[in-house]
């Protein structure tokens, strides 16, 4: 008799916290609402009333009344969700009494997931980006009545901008799954720079960013911002695979993408190169050369001497007088990965001391006419001035040492890699 009453105890005691805790779960509930419709889970496809909120308001307030909080419960969290339960009710009552109908439009625009692209064209009708800003304008008269009383009237009206915004983000069908699964991914932090979809129409996050220092060591250095798959890269991983590129940033970021998980729904990173002087310099600021990657000795010649191998795609938006054939990557990302891939060789120790190795890989993926020339010429521009290339191209040129490849160089041409000759 007396295991049984310990037992019928025991059974007593773990139903009551069974007890305390579903109700703290639907005090935090009520708090994370986004919006007074939510705090009374109303559903969008039934009609709403005051009784119907009156009947809800009446259960959910017995859970959560701070005079009934169970045993171990928290006294403030029960406070503040009684509160907000309270405050929702009257909100709800005050925008039925003002108009039903412009009501219950309101509760279906903010229950609608406009980050999603089928999602912001459900709510408009239309996922036409130009037809798009005059479909928001007319949902956002639909509950203009509620301007003084409903207290989410404006993150009503938040969200019909930002189904405009999410129509007006270009994407195809390639693109589209992988931003679908994006807006899936969690975050650890409060703070974000992007993460559009946890600041609008919710602003979860925020985008004020903090600023720190950190002393850089004299000589080369690079810093890594990764994120994304990128991040679980570790530092043996991240250097290892970057060893012979240590004067190509844009490189490196691009490999550490590479490396990373493929099917991960974010991978990016930052390379930034540094190449500190080991001394002071009485050089004023205004009077040192600009350049990618640190001061060159060379940067001031008037010409100089280089070679190319370009990579042209066909998402170049004008035709090339200089092109010897159409680029066989598709899209910029393609051409980049095949330049990445053919600068690795380059800068291999064997390719080193072969000197047929540039014309070889030249004549076989430059997409430009001088990679025809015979022999050791091909690729090879001659002597380059100041103004006869595009300033990208032209940076690169007069920042290098002879006898050392740049990195990966977008123009309006394609993707090149230049070695300088002299």
């Amino acid at each position: 008799a007396a295991a049984a009453a310990a037992a019928a105890a025991a059974a007593a005691g773990q139903e009551g916290h069974e007890t305390a805790v579903v109700e703290e779960d639907l005090a935090e509930k009520i708090l994370s609402a986004r919006h007074v419709f939510e705090v009374f889970e109303l559903d969008t496809s039934n009609p709403i009333d005051v009784k119907q909120i009156r009947s809800i308001y009446r259960k959910l307030a017995l859970k959560v009344h701070p005079d009934k909080i169970p045993e171990g419960g928290d006294p403030v969290l029960y406070k503040m969700a009684f509160s907000r339960l309270d405050t929702a009710k009257d909100a709800l009552e005050a925008m039925l009494s003002e108009d039903v109908a412009s009501c219950r439009e309101l509760h279906r625009i903010l229950s609608c997931d406009v980050r999603t692209r089928s999602g912001a064209a459900a709510l408009l009708g239309t996922d036409d980006a130009e037809a798009a800003e005059k479909r928001a304008k007319a949902k956002a008269a639909t509950f203009e009545k509620l301007h003084r009383v409903a207290p989410d009237f404006e993150r009503g009206q938040a969200v019909c901008r930002e189904a405009v915004a999410t129509l007006r983000r270009t994407s195809n069908v390639e693109v589209l799954p992988r931003q679908d699964a994006l807006m899936k991914e969690g975050i650890s932090s409060s703070r974000a720079m992007g993460a559009r979809d946890l600041r609008f129409p919710y602003p979860l996050v925020q985008m004020r960013p903090e600023a720190m220092s950190r002393l850089i060591p004299p000589g080369r250095c690079r810093v890594a911002l990764l994120t994304g798959a990128t991040a679980a890269l570790s530092d043996d991983e991240l250097l290892s695979s970057t060893k012979g590129l240590d004067r190509q940033p844009k490189a490196s970021a691009l490999r550490w993408c590479l490396n990373a998980d493929s099917k991960a729904a974010c991978t990016s990173a930052l390379c930034i190169q540094t190449d500190m002087a080991s001394g002071p310099t009485d050089t004023p600021a205004a009077k040192r050369q600009r350049t990618n990657g640190g001061s060159s000795p060379t940067a001031s010649a008037a010409t100089v001497r280089v070679r190319h191998i370009l990579f042209a795609h066909q998402q170049l938006r004008q035709s090339d007088m200089m092109a010897r054939r159409i680029g066989k990557s598709k899209t910029v990302q393609e051409a980049e990965v095949l330049a990445l891939e053919v600068l690795e060789k380059l800068l291999a120790p064997a390719a080193s001391r072969d000197q047929q190795a540039f014309p070889k890989l030249c004549r076989e993926h430059s997409d430009c006419q001088s990679a025809a020339q015979p022999g050791a010429l091909s690729g090879d521009l001659g002597w380059v001035s100041r103004g006869q290339q595009e300033a990208a191209f032209e940076e690169a040129c007069f920042n290098l040492a002879p006898q050392s490849y740049s990195d990966l160089i977008t123009t309006s041409r394609g993707i090149h890699i230049i070695h300088r000759l002299a």
